[in-house]
Parts: C-alpha cells; sequence; structure tokens
C-alpha cells in the first residue's frame, strides 16, 4: 500500500509538473502576441508610417492563434464540441457599414474550424468533413481560390489534407486566410488515425 501511495504521489508531481509547463508555454506565447499587438496599436497612435495591410493580416492570424489555444484548452466532449462547431457555421455574419457597402466578417467560420478539429481529436472523425467546409465557406465569402483550403482525403483511416500544399502558409496569410493550415493540419495529414 505504502509503494502504492509513493507511485501515485511521483506521478501526481510529474502531471503538475508537465501542466505547469505547458502553462508557461502559452503565457509566454499570449505575451509574445500581446506585445506585438501593443506595438502596432502604439505606431497607429503616434501617426507612425507602417504597413496597415500587413498589420490586419497579423492581427488575423495571432486572433486564429488564441481561438486554437482557447478551445485546445476547452475540456468538453467531442459532441459538445461538434454541436458548437455548426452553431459557428450558421452565424450570421454579414453587416453593413455607414456607407451601406457590405462587408463580413468571417472568422466564426474559422472558429468553428478549430472546434470541429478538437472533435476528430478526440474521436469524433465524422468531423473531419466539418473542417473542410468551415475554411471552404471562409475561403467562399472571403473571394480566395478554393485550393487555398483542405480536402479530405479519406475517412478511414482520417486523412484531411491542404488541397494544395504547395501554397506556403504565408501565400494563404497574404491571399487572407490567416490559418497555418500546413502547419496546424500535420497530424490530420497522415493517416494514423483509426476508429
Amino acid at each position: 500500500m505504502r509503494l502504492l501511495k509513493i507511485i501515485l504521489f511521483f506521478a501526481n508531481l510529474i502531471f503538475v509538473a508537465s501542466v505547469n509547463a505547458e502553462s508557461s508555454k502559452r503565457a509566454a506565447e499570449i505575451d509574445k502576441i500581446y506585445q506585438s499587438d501593443q506595438k502596432t496599436r502604439s505606431l497607429f497612435k503616434r501617426g507612425d508610417v507602417y504597413d496597415r495591410a500587413a498589420e490586419l493580416k497579423s492581427d488575423a492570424a495571432h486572433r486564429m492563434r488564441l481561438f486554437e489555444m482557447m478551445v485546445d484548452d476547452l475540456p468538453w466532449t467531442a459532441r459538445e464540441l461538434a454541436l458548437v462547431s455548426v452553431i459557428l457555421q450558421h452565424t450570421n455574419t454579414g453587416s453593413e457599414s455607414e456607407e451601406n457597402e457590405s462587408w463580413r466578417s468571417q472568422e466564426n467560420h474559422l472558429l468553428g474550424f478549430f472546434f470541429a478539429r478538437k472533435a476528430a481529436r478526440l474521436g469524433l472523425f465524422e468531423q473531419a468533413g466539418s473542417m473542410v467546409s468551415r475554411v471552404e465557406r471562409y475561403l467562399k465569402a472571403s473571394g480566395i481560390p478554393r485550393d487555398y483550403g483542405l480536402e479530405l482525403v479519406s475517412r478511414m483511416p482520417l486523412k484531411v489534407c491542404p488541397i494544395n500544399p504547395q501554397i506556403s502558409d504565408e501565400q494563404r496569410l497574404d491571399a487572407g486566410l490567416p490559418l497555418r493550415l500546413n502547419e496546424i493540419m500535420k497530424e490530420f495529414c497522415h493517416p494514423l488515425m483509426s476508429e
């Protein structure tokens, strides 16, 4: 019994240390994103000349990374994640500006992508198609070519890959898609998952 208590004690220490290390890594990444954001805001407030278009793309990429971190840390079931992904997919994101010009904020589709991806990670493999469709809807609404998105290569084994892996994540960002698909889809672009 005493040996079991000692083993459990050390297992708990190892778990706490790994949680603390992950938490520190996340905190450092969020701080880096925050510092970059504040630098941009400072330049804007002072009226310094800088590339606003590039900054807007960078801001969007930073928001996507924060969305990804938030979803990854949710202790929800695969089903709950899948339902949230569908709700976000159906959110009306259209609006009108004061000049009567139509504009859209399509980031809910990309947030829905992260929910679908996490559900697939947790074993709800039918969400693979949802990952593809969330990105596809963003691309269509944003006027970005479909080959910048994802394709469902196979359901079993699960394999979801960028349609054109020759398109770099930097090219995606320049086109207006703030997802690092080549990087974040590596785990799904290899037929390792099975039911």
